[in-house]
């Protein structure tokens, strides 16, 4: 249930809702006995039957697939989408945020192993809805009433996609970066620019200035950091030190950078710009960002 605060503006004091409290419900507006029958399925990928939601949600012809098909799909052992049943897709994008793919009532299942045949309940929030959820079970499938109130929504987005963002506007979580960095846009922009990059630790404020000055630009520097977390190649031959992440990676591993990195761009060069300047607005940033005192970089 929403709460509200008080605000005075001016002399005038309004009572509105507190917007760090607008939870799932607030905008679907489903009635206790709805919620009593339904059920939320956390989809994420599967490298074993090559599923992948999250890279297929991108794509606007598979998006019903996700929400008619994979949503309402029985398992071999239960059935967990018979009629009348109401169920709520969501997927992962980083951290503690999921993305609703969308709300589909069941008209029959199908039986084992098999989808349900189903509807569209409510389609206006469709792959627009950011909630930020801890998810502390193991379990894909949980039924509503037991989470849906835990569901706090942060962000109603217009149009969820892969569309690049510009090199000034250009903030993504670890596991954007990952879902996008091979898109056909995403991989021309940074292939397109070099550039001194910043990665920022949101578990502790950290930050890791870098640069990228060779071949395929950003793409080819930011390709390693979604493979191992920290340019191994550069660390070996030590052209491009990454001492400070490769620590971090080695004590905390993959995992610590999947759910807390984040990586935007601080300036962007053409390929005419010689490395030299390129190092040098690097050492510049490190400076300001005082990321050699604080950060992780080590050089």
């Amino acid at each position: 249930m929403t709460k509200f605060r008080v605000v005075q503006r001016g002399d005038t004091v309004y009572v509105e809702p507190d917007p760090n409290s607008i939870v799932l419900n607030d905008l679907l507006h489903l009635s206790d006995e709805q919620i009593e029958n339904t059920k939320i399925r956390f989809m994420t990928p599967s490298e074993d039957c090559d599923f992948d939601p999250v890279r297929d949600s991108e794509n606007p012809e598979l998006q019903n697939k996700i929400n008619l098909t994979d949503l309402v799909f029985n398992r071999s052992s239960s059935i967990s989408f018979k009629e009348d049943v109401i169920a709520i897709g969501f997927i992962p994008l980083g951290g503690d945020r999921w993305l609703m793919t969308g709300v589909v009532k069941v008209l029959k299942d199908n039986g084992l192993a098999q989808k349900a045949d189903a509807e569209y309940l409510i389609t206006k929030y469709n792959y627009r809805v950011i909630v930020e959820f801890h998810k502390y079970f193991q379990n894909g499938i949980v039924l509503a009433k037991n989470v849906i109130d835990k569901l706090r929504v942060v962000e109603v987005i217009d149009k969820f996609s892969c569309k690049f963002p510009g090199y000034k506007n250009l903030t993504v979580s670890y596991e954007d970066l990952k879902r996008r960095i091979d898109s056909p846009e995403w991989s021309a922009s940074l292939r397109a620019r070099k550039g001194v990059y910043l990665i920022a630790d949101q578990s502790n404020g950290k930050l890791y200035v870098g640069s990228a000055s060779g071949d395929d630009g950003l793409y080819s520097r930011w390709k390693t950091y979604v493979e191992s977390g920290y340019d191994k190649k550069g660390e070996e031959t030590g052209e491009y030190p990454n001492k400070g992440l490769r620590e971090l990676v080695e004590k905390k591993g993959m995992n610590y950078v999947k759910k807390n990195f984040q990586y935007s761009i601080l300036e962007t060069f053409t390929e005419e710009t010689p490395t030299k300047d390129i190092i040098d607005r690097e050492n510049w940033w490190k400076e300001a960002l005082l990321s050699r005192a604080y950060g992780y970089n080590k050089n």
